[in-house]
């Protein structure tokens, strides 16, 4: 179906959008503060569960659920009222980093998928942040908290689909740089930084 004839219960949230730092990291304050996760090179995402069906919308507000037949499985058994931000991935079982964008697109790009192309090109969601959980809202608690949630969601799912984005732990902006630094040869595109503290604002935020 198009977007304009879905049910309102399947809308996701306004995308929260990062953009470039354009200071030194110190001005930021105690690194502690913060929390660094690799900057994925995939699609990013949210996963809509409600009233027993998932969603998965691009953050474009493109309807992708068809692309991905292979992750609604996996995703149904989270329970209705989760809304999940996330980056879709192409990645084969047992490597270390995802396949290359281009992999991705091959999905994006066919009309129909069939057994081959599902499983050259094997997709996983590796999720940042749980937006809603059992139906509450939970954009204005903390990170942290928010995290925490997630975390457990992810591990009661039990999917090697689904991931948690790992949290780069670092105890200095110096290690940071490094760890920045070394992201290409991760499969990464470079390290996102977010407040521990701060709620999820839709829009770009700095």
């Amino acid at each position: 179906p198009s977007s304009d004839a879905l049910p309102d219960s399947s809308r996701p949230y306004p995308f929260a959008r990062a953009a470039p730092l354009d200071l030194a990291p110190a001005e930021l304050g105690p690194a502690h503060a913060w929390i660094a996760e690799n900057k994925w090179d995939g699609i990013r995402a949210q996963v809509v569960r409600r009233s027993g069906t998932t969603w998965i919308w691009s953050r474009g507000e493109e309807l992708v659920t068809d692309r991905f037949p292979d992750l609604v499985r996996e995703l149904a058994p989270l329970p209705d009222g989760t809304v999940l931000d996330a980056e879709l991935l192409a990645w084969a079982e047992g490597a270390d980093a995802p396949l290359p964008f281009a992999e991705l697109q091959k999905r994006i790009g066919r009309t129909k998928l069939g057994p081959k192309i599902l499983r050259e090109v094997p997709a996983r969601l590796v999720a940042y942040d749980l937006l809603e959980d059992h139906g509450e809202d939970l954009r204005e608690r903390t990170l942290l908290e928010r995290r925490a949630r997630l975390h457990a969601l992810v591990e009661t799912l039990g999917s090697a689909r689904v991931a948690l984005s790992p949290r780069v732990e670092a105890g200095s902006w110096d290690v940071l740089a490094a760890h920045r630094e070394s992201s290409r040869a991760r499969g990464v595109e470079g390290l996102m930084l977010k407040r521990a503290d701060s709620p999820y604002r839709g829009g770009r935020k700095r």
